[in-house]
């Protein structure tokens, strides 16, 4: 009997330290803290673009498509960035403001940007090697607002 003890004891002991003591969850690359914030192209009408970034990386994107197939008109695109490496990939992107041009934003889910900072990180320029569409439309230089 002493033995069984021994041994479930020992059994429990190797379970728990596996459990608790096992490989550490790998870790999830995280939006430049200098990106949380407000910010604007400046620009005026049409060619006004604003995001609203939070810490975790979720966005919100104003502006206003024009000479578009879907349709023209302002509109709201919601989503999230992850950075990967040196890129920040755009996904989860809706358009929540029920545009024509609204069900074309997920075709461009997972397309990766690059966003290069300057001014002591109170300017970004957003752009998009990949999609020129994807630039045309979410890129531009951005200011803290």
């Amino acid at each position: 009997m002493k033995t069984f003890l021994r041994f479930t004891s020992l059994l429990l002991l190797t379970a728990g330290v596996l459990f608790f003591g096992g490989c550490k969850e790998e870790e999830k690359d995280e939006i430049d803290p200098a990106l949380a914030g407000n910010w604007s192209n400046e620009l005026i009408g049409n060619e006004l673009k604003t995001f609203t970034i939070k810490s975790n990386g979720s966005f919100t994107a104003t502006l206003t498509v024009t000479g578009g197939a879907n349709g023209d008109g302002p509109g709201t695109v919601t989503g999230i960035l992850v950075k990967e490496g040196n890129d920040y990939m755009m996904n989860k992107m809706e358009e929540t403001t029920g545009t024509a041009w609204g069900s074309a934003v997920g075709i461009y889910n997972r397309t990766y940007v690059q966003i290069t900072f300057s001014n002591n990180k109170n300017t970004f320029e957003l752009k998009c090697a990949d999609l020129p569409i994807v630039e045309t439309f979410f890129g531009g230089t951005f200011n803290r607002q």
